[in-house]
């Protein structure tokens, strides 16, 4: 199987906003536990964030459009201004791939990442395509963005990055990814039924995690650093406990972000490689409603 290797991501946030002075001062103390504060609000549709950043992944990695075989492509967006089903076109019109084949990954919400990682690496290791460019890129509609009872405060953002078979200067070896799905959660509504939402989305970790640390792969404790998905510190306790890791290991970005749909683990490992020897492995927790995704890495290039 032809080795697949992440590099190059970058990223579009809205302005940043504080959220505890727009509530009241009870709201603001469980919020400051929760260590949610700051959150990203956008003018710009969806796929004009996405042009923005892949124009900075393609700067970064020193490629041309023209090198892209593949783009991948994920919006979930419940932005009221446009009709997003036509995003993919003019994101890849704007880009001037207009001839680069494009296709949309979607249905697993705030995990799509998970899908993303998978679908491309896959067609990496296939030789169907030798760099693929993987989009995802998402803005909130005028509902309140504190969800679920406070355990996500959501912002608008899109973030990019390169799965390629070349191995870059600087990025990430992708190694085994599991992914635990239970498309029943659907039915759940997370602002009616917060402990159901919290219950079945930490089965799903539990699920993949079992899948994913398996005899003959490396353990919990070869991983030097878990990068999460920026939510409340209450649900990224019972993940870690789920998934039967230290929770201080967890690494995530919610008071600076917030929630920034599938876009979370991109920003947070960008935020970790700095740190991150060669060589060193680092895991990737990839939660959403329905879909749940463990995904080993291993870092390449300079410290």
């Amino acid at each position: 199987m032809i080795p697949s290797h992440l590099h190059a991501a970058a990223w579009t946030l809205g302005a940043r906003r504080v959220l505890p002075s727009e509530v009241d001062a009870e709201t603001a103390e469980r919020l400051r536990r929760e260590e949610i504060e700051g959150y990203h609000r956008a003018a710009e549709e969806p796929w004009r964030m996405a042009v923005s950043a892949a124009e900075e992944t393609l700067k970064r990695s020193g490629l041309a459009v023209g090198d892209v075989d593949l783009v991948l492509y994920a919006c979930e967006s419940t932005d009221r201004r446009t009709d997003i089903s036509l995003d993919p076109d003019r994101f890849a019109e704007a880009l001037g791939a207009p001839s680069v084949p494009l296709m949309g990954v979607a249905a697993n919400g705030c995990a799509n990442l998970g899908a993303l990682l998978r679908s491309a690496r896959n067609a990496v290791a296939a030789g169907d395509a030798g760099t693929v460019l993987i989009v995802t890129t998402d803005a909130w509609d005028d509902r309140p963005r504190l969800v679920g009872a406070g355990t996500a405060l959501m912002s608008d953002s899109a973030a990019t990055a390169l799965v390629s078979a070349a191995r870059p200067d600087e990025g990430w070896l992708i190694g085994d990814i599991f992914t635990a799905v239970d498309h029943t959660m659907h039915a759940i509504d997370p602002a009616v039924d917060t402990i159901a939402m919290v219950r079945g989305t930490a089965q799903g970790v539990r699920d993949a995690a079992a899948g994913f640390f398996v005899p003959g792969r490396p353990a919990r404790e070869d991983y030097t650093a878990v990068v999460a998905d920026n939510l409340g510190a209450m649900v990224l306790k019972i993940l870690a406990s789920s998934a039967g890791l230290d929770r201080g290991r967890v690494f995530a970005q919610t008071s600076l972000h917030g929630h920034c749909f599938a876009a979370d683990i991109l920003l947070n490992l960008s935020a970790v490689a700095p740190g991150t020897p060669p060589g060193a492995k680092v895991l990737g927790l990839i939660t959403g409603h329905n879909y749940w995704t463990c995904v080993g890495l291993e870092r390449l290039g300079a410290a």
